[in-house]
């Protein structure tokens, strides 16, 4: 149960929580059909390590020729959501490997199914925030993470989330070296998701001293936790989805439940869909920007001198070892509404310059999971992850033509696909990124990339009897919000009024 887990070092056996809940495959049948995989050769795997080369962006960091209309916090709300459900595909483990210097192949899907197991619980219920929670029964310390001393924890005394805040200064509790004291270490790689950690541990704490005196400690965790969990599900489907997604998709798989995934649709036990996590949820990667201004008193940041910010002294005070208030973010910068607000990239084809040399510290040897777009496409190979007109197949949705898939394409990137002959069977995480910019322009997912996100996040939520959807009845489920106060200003829509109620924007 308690393993570190993170993008760059992997899982080892320390201090974070770590959850044990299967995978499987929106659509096992083609998963174990080779001719809706991709050909299984040495060839194949050469021509992925290529298309993802060619697919990083070397161009001019500063152009905003290739911004959406997309608030970049939304980017980074993905990454969120995508700890708070899956982890293990994104690293290698005993059944998926593609960074060891090894020749990768398509590994058997029923052994996948039987050996990987998800490190989250995908109901969408902030475990990457709450951990397992705290100690409630007798006078336990709510401490909830070991060896942790007792000043180490996740909750304080009184059950609320533990933060750094001095003299305006607010940033994730750290020990000596600087890690954050959280539930997922991923939700520190970068300050702009470290930053969003924080704003959900506020947010917890201000619903916290929001409930009534008469209840006790406990009852104040209890209800306070059930109210963000239904904000936080609330703002996912009805503004997160409703932007990266065909609002129309999203609005239809609400309204008569998904087709093809969850026990409305006849698939009885919950999972995370392979499809979904290795291949088109990582659509958010095309979304990067290649910089970031991250307040008014910063200069544009390379991302990369934003990934493993922790590491680096430049950041940090050198006396409590916590963030140095000049490098906070200002949301204003990032969410909707915001005066200075900076844009996510178009969904399309291009990764942004400098995703093709992520730090993964000295114990990386092979240079593919350090490459965002080579890792990506032969993890989801290695995974028999089958292909975007098997996957629109199976929907029964019309997929591009060849034609579509080529004809306007990149030169370089026209060159692999067509001598791969990659135009007819598409590895599905480049032909989800690909739909998007045919047939939405890059703004938001097309057809089958939204059914597949859609589909995912929706279902979890119609299986799960705790979710806002199940609790309709409750009276702080409201038409059109969740509501976290009782009276006035405590109404949750969209993301911004998260970080409205809690104080950081």
């Amino acid at each position: 149960m308690f393993e570190k887990i993170s993008h760059i070092e992997g899982p080892s056996i320390e201090r974070e929580i770590l959850f044990s809940t299967p995978f499987n495959y929106f659509f096992p049948d083609a998963a174990r059909s080779r001719l809706c995989l991709l050909p299984e050769s040495t060839d194949t795997v050469a021509a992925l390590r290529e298309l993802g080369r060619v697919m990083a962006d070397p161009g001019d960091t500063s152009s905003q020729s290739l911004d959406s209309a997309t608030p970049a916090i939304y980017t980074y709300f993905g990454q969120f959501i995508d700890h708070d459900i899956t982890a293990r595909t994104d690293r290698d483990t005993d059944t998926s490997f593609i960074g060891r210097n090894e020749p990768v192949t398509q590994r058997d899907p029923d052994e996948v199914i039987s050996s990987l197991r998800n490190g989250r619980r995908p109901q969408l219920d902030l475990d990457s925030v709450f951990g397992d929670g705290p100690a409630l029964a007798g006078t336990a310390s709510p401490v909830t993470i070991t060896p942790y001393s007792q000043s180490q924890k996740l909750y304080d005394d009184h059950f609320k989330l533990v933060t750094f805040e001095d003299s305006g200064r607010r940033d994730l509790p750290r020990e000596d070296n600087r890690a954050a004291i959280i539930p997922d270490e991923r939700n520190d790689e970068n300050l702009n998701i470290s930053q969003l950690q924080f704003a959900f541990l506020k947010f917890f704490n201000q619903v916290y001293a929001e409930q009534p005196n008469s209840h006790s400690d406990k009852q104040k965790y209890i209800r306070s936790r059930q109210l963000v969990r239904w904000a936080y599900q609330y703002v996912v489907v009805n503004d997160y989805l409703k932007t990266v997604c065909d609002p129309n998709v999203v609005e239809e798989t609400l309204a008569n439940g998904p087709r093809y995934f969850s026990s409305t649709a006849g698939r009885g036990d919950t999972f995370m869909p392979l499809e979904f996590s290795a291949a088109a949820f990582r659509f958010g990667h095309s979304m990067i920007r290649p910089e970031y201004q991250p307040n008014a008193s910063q200069s544009p940041i390379n991302i990369m001198d934003l990934l493993g910010f922790a590491a680096k002294d430049s950041y940090f005070d050198s006396g409590d070892r916590q963030l140095k208030q000049a490098f906070e973010v200002d949301w204003d910068f990032y969410a909707r509404g915001g005066a200075n607000v900076q844009f996510a990239r178009k969904i399309d084809t291009r990764i942004a310059h400098g995703l093709s040399d992520l730090p993964l510290g000295e114990r990386q040897v092979d240079p593919i999971l350090s490459h965002l777009a080579r890792s990506n496409l032969l993890r989801a190979y290695n995974l028999s992850i089958p292909t975007g007109q098997a996957v629109c197949d199976a929907f029964g949705v019309p997929f591009l033509t060849p034609e579509e898939i080529l004809n306007g394409e990149e030169a370089n990137i026209k060159d692999v696909i067509e001598n791969a002959y990659f135009h007819h069977r598409t590895p599905l995480w480049y032909y989800v990124l690909r739909e998007s910019a045919v047939q939405k322009q890059g703004e938001c997912l097309g057809e089958i990339g939204s059914r597949l996100v859609a589909e995912t996040i929706i279902g979890l939520l119609k299986q799960d009897p705790n979710s806002y959807l199940n609790n309709q009845t409750d009276p702080a489920v409201k038409n059109k919000a969740v509501d976290v106060k009782s009276g006035a200003g405590g109404r949750i829509n969209e993301l911004t009024d998260i970080l409205k109620f809690a104080d950081v924007l």
